[in-house]
């Protein structure tokens, strides 16, 4: 069942509205990934930005610390407190330190000197097992050449319990010996660090948290994870690696940026982390943009390409009506030409142009086709022309076939092979079913003729047929080479009596096959070979004029039937060297012979 094609017309509304389509989703493609990679990079520069801020911020904030302790630390009952030299009043170190307290920092939760040998002696808001706790963890602070953040930390037994705070460490240095001896702890608590974050914004719902060295939550919104290993929170599925650019990962179902940047006065990681779609509105409302783009050219090409295309293909579905006309045999029809110079009237008129060449095409295969049977006629004519001889080849070979069998009955054996031969080719001549044989048939045929030549000259006379085995299935046309031969006879070996020789030989050059028979007879003069070539030459480029009337089989013969058989670049030519001798030289395709079978040559 024949399937009914759709109609150009549907076809170039497809095409339209898909390539359309195709190029707008691509637009949108990449300007989603481009759009996402510039999101990416803008946020990574903001959140580096407020990161630095934050950073200078916390190391502002820790060092204004250090230099308002300065005075403190440097004064004459700590430094007698530290070196151990003279007894301190223990209460006079604790007043000093809580006016330090009360002056400077409201956040500080606890404050204690740590002694070179060990002594501690402190101030501290809690109370309890959270002050014992507090204070055995400061003795087993080692003292620090420089001022050091410690990680956040909960005094409690219960970690959900208790307040986060951060340790200072504040080295103190004699001021007599300038050697280190002691330390300030202070204690911190996290309103500050609140304050500082809450100040930064990122997005709606975007925030700040800090992450030790260790991996350790120091700072996070969310205070029951403070203090607790990232991956005992629910932080633990964020891939948190240190790089500069940010990522985007999904984190407790939605889409999010996160940034990494390391703070080089703690060693801490501070990550930011915000929700992908508060930081691409932009990409949204482009998205949405495409969506409207696309919805109106959708509408544009459904309504506008049908008419255009029927514009288009109006010119096309007229060509196809006379291309019909021009398949059913009516070769008078012929398009409109309107003046203009688009591709429709160069198809109209190359489309007539193309008739016009069709009808002429017509014309002349119709006379090539009488030229030819005429061609074919002339030579089957010249062919039995040449062979009839003027003699009823039939009479002769029987009549040549009673005295062979008379030579056998009177025992002369050479008048016996003479007349057999004769008769064998006059058989070969008669058979004309065949206008090619192979090769090796031919040179069969022209053994059976030398052997009559010997006969005739049975001292002097030699022959020699030299042809490569390959060569012999080659197809060449029939009598070809024994006219040749036979010319070589009369012309060269006759003169002389029969002393002399021919040699038949053959070659190949590219995909020609050359026989050549050479003789060392009187040769031709300069004249006659002119004469001859001249002849061959005409006949070569007069062909269709018909064979010139010969009394026998001869040169002229021969070339013209190569020459009808095989065009022009074929036939014989002619070399001859006065007193030396002549070459005949005959070139055929080389084309292997499958409808005749080969015979031995005896």
């Amino acid at each position: 069942m024949r399937v009914k094609s759709t109609s150009i017309n549907v076809k170039m509304t497809v095409a339209f509205l898909s390539v359309s389509l195709i190029s707008i989703l691509l637009l949108g493609y990449f300007s989603n990934v481009y759009y996402s990679k510039a999101v990416e990079k803008d946020f990574f520069n903001i959140s580096k930005e407020a990161v630095t801020r934050l950073n200078h911020h916390m190391e502002y904030y820790f060092k204004q610390i250090r230099l308002s302790s300065s005075s403190l630390l440097q004064s004459q009952i700590v430094q007698q407190w530290l070196s151990n030299e003279a007894p301190v009043d223990i209460d006079d170190l604790g007043k000093d330190l809580k006016r330090y307290i009360a002056l400077n920092y409201s956040e500080i939760a606890g404050m204690g000197l740590l002694s070179k040998d060990g002594r501690l002696a402190s101030i501290t808001d809690y109370y309890g097992s959270q002050k014992i706790e507090q204070q055995q963890r400061w003795s087993e602070l080692p003292l620090v050449p420089e001022m050091k953040v410690m990680q956040t930390h909960k005094l409690s037994n219960n970690q959900s319990d208790g307040e986060p705070i951060l340790t200072l460490l504040v080295p103190i240095y004699s001021t007599r010996t300038l050697e280190l001896s002691g330390m300030l702890i202070i204690d911190l608590k996290l309103t500050e660090l609140d304050a500082t974050f809450s100040r930064s914004n990122l997005g709606k719902t975007g925030i700040f948290f800090i992450l030790s060295k260790d991996d350790v939550v120091i700072y996070h919104p969310e205070s029951k994870w403070l203090g607790l290993p990232r991956s005992e929170t629910d932080l633990a599925p964020l891939n948190l690696k240190k790089s500069e650019e940010t990522s985007v990962q999904l984190w407790q179902g939605k889409k999010m940026l996160h940034a990494v940047i390391e703070s080089q006065s703690t060693g801490w990681s501070v990550v930011t982390l915000v929700p992908f779609d508060e930081m691409n509105s932009g990409l949204v409302a482009a998205r949405n943009s495409t969506y409207i783009v696309i919805f109106i050219i959708f509408i544009g090409i459904v309504l506008v390409v049908p008419l255009l295309s029927f514009r288009f293909v109006q010119p096309i579905r007229k060509l196809k009506r006379l291309m019909s006309q021009v398949a059913k045999g009516n070769l008078d029809v012929r398009a409109d030409m309107i003046p203009g110079n688009d591709e429709f009237q160069q198809l109209n008129l190359s489309f007539n142009v193309m008739i016009q060449q069709l009808n002429d095409l017509m014309v002349t295969v119709a006379d090539l086709r009488v030229q030819e049977v005429q061609s074919q006629l002339r030579q089957k004519v010249a062919v039995i022309h040449a062979l009839q001889n003027q003699i009823n080849p039939h009479l002769l070979y029987n009549s040549l076939e009673i005295i062979r069998s008379l030579a056998y009955l009177e025992n002369v054996p050479m008048i016996e092979t003479m007349s057999r031969n004769l008769a064998d080719l006059y058989r070969y001549t008669a058979k004309w079913t065949e206008m090619t044989v192979s090769l090796k048939e031919e040179l069969h045929h022209l053994k059976k003729y030398l052997e009559i030549i010997h006969i005739r000259f049975p001292k002097y006379f030699q022959s020699e047929i030299v042809v490569p085995e390959q060569y012999l299935s080659s197809e060449i046309v029939k009598l070809t080479l024994q006219p040749i031969v036979e010319n070589a006879v009369k012309y060269a070996i006759e003169p002389l009596g029969g002393r002399g020789s021919i040699l038949v030989s053959a070659y190949t050059e590219k995909n020609d096959l050359i026989i050549e028979i050479t003789d060392n007879g009187p040769g031709f003069e300069k004249s006659e070979i002119m004469e001859l070539k001249k002849r061959l030459t005409y006949m070569t480029s007069h062909i269709d004029e018909g064979i010139v009337k010969q009394d026998s089989l001869g040169l002229t013969n021969v070339h013209a039937r190569l020459v009808m058989k095989y065009g022009e670049e074929y036939g014989i030519t002619l070399t001859s060297y006065p007193g030396r001798g002549s070459v005949i030289s005959v070139r055929i395709p080389y084309r292997i012979s499958s409808s005749h079978e080969l015979e031995s040559i005896e």
